[in-house]
């Protein structure tokens, strides 16, 4: 890829045919030689949570309260169990450097831990044990700002908020919040249904209902609006990830882990902010896919699911194959794709 980049920061200096046509050549041939990697990380759970901090500190997190790390690129991992937490599945992680982290369960029992000790241990934050709490995940503008999203209860998404880093979580009015269709839920698959953006920009996802829909609030939770998506709906199907590059253009994924080889409605993009999607049909991923991430620049996406992965460069209308190596969950450091999946998987894609 430092072809790539280096064409890229002279791309002034030539004309934009040929550096169109550079780029592209160039594109095809550094990703035809990409290849994940796979990493020992002598882990067993099921991960699902990933954060990439940089490229030598990411954290993931997944069945039977596991928790994982490296720091030094992938090399060795440290992991553990958290005390008191052994049947819960962490399917969403955040991490802010070697030290801090925070991991959120699914389940019927929705729990919130800290570590500011690099996981040696972990202080209970929240505790939640609603009949028909079911935690999908949550997402940060900042250390101290975050909002987590549960399954709804009484046909609306159960939401809370934090100001303070996680030491106090309150829940959001649902007067604000428009009511959910019969049966749409969000999606625990990765952790990734709900995506900030700035300072108080937040999306979340569903599907599961008679439409596949995103859930938008442009101040922190307080108020919120609904729009369809043309994503496939139904039992089992809808919007399992979702990104955004700027307040206006982002994109979604998922389809039917149910039939996860079917490509029908698995991708859309937007670029009003979530008001209007439009459907990807030429070059969609090649199947259900549950996580999507984008790098630290807005260039590049990828897309994880049982049966493969794909990358785009160009904002989600064109999908290019990366192998049939199933993952759960994928994240960008600066010059990585990290990736995890059912029984420790791991894996890190020099991109």
């Amino acid at each position: 890829m430092i072809y790539l980049k280096i064409l890229i920061s002279f791309r002034t200096s030539f004309p934009k045919v040929l550096f169109l046509s550079l780029y592209f050549l160039i594109c095809v041939n550094c990703w035809s030689q990409s290849k994940w990697i796979l990493l020992d990380s002598q882990c067993d759970a099921n991960l699902r949570g990933l954060s990439a901090v940089n490229d030598k500190v990411v954290w993931a997190s997944g069945s039977n309260g596991t928790w994982m790390k490296t720091i030094d690129g992938g090399n060795t991992w440290h992991y553990g169990r958290i005390d008191g937490a052994y049947k819960l599945d962490f399917r969403d992680i955040h991490a802010t450097g070697i030290n801090t982290a925070w991991v959120l369960s699914a389940g019927d029992t929705g729990r919130i831990y800290k570590t500011s000790d690099g996981g040696i241990s972990w202080s209970s934050q929240y505790e939640n044990y609603t009949k028909g709490i079911f935690f999908d995940g949550f997402a940060f503008w900042d250390e101290e700002n975050a909002i987590a999203y549960s399954d709804p209860i009484d046909e609306t998404f159960f939401l809370v908020i934090t100001e303070d880093g996680g030491e106090t979580w309150t829940k959001i009015n649902t007067d604000k919040i428009p009511k959910t269709l019969d049966k749409e839920a969000g999606f625990a698959a990765s952790g990734t249904g709900i995506c900030t953006y700035g300072d108080s920009l937040v999306w979340i996802a569903s599907g599961g209902g008679e439409k596949a829909r995103v859930f938008k609030s442009a101040d922190r939770g307080r108020n919120w609006t609904a729009e369809d998506t043309p994503m496939v709906s139904g039992e089992g199907k809808g919007i399992f990830s979702m990104v955004f590059s700027s307040p206006l253009n982002g994109i979604v994924v998922g389809g039917s882990y149910l039939d996860t080889t079917n490509s029908q409605g698995n991708c859309a993009t937007t670029n009003d902010g979530g008001k209007t999607w439009q459907l990807v049909t030429r070059s969609q991923p090649n199947g259900y896919r549950s996580c999507i991430a984008i790098s630290k620049d807005g260039n590049t996406l990828v897309t994880v699911g049982r049966t493969g992965s794909e990358y785009s460069t160009n904002g989600g209308e064109f999908w290019k194959p990366l192998g049939r190596q199933g993952f759960f969950s994928c994240a960008f450091s600066n010059s990585y794709i990290w990736a995890v999946g059912r029984n420790g998987i791991t894996g890190k894609l020099d991109w």
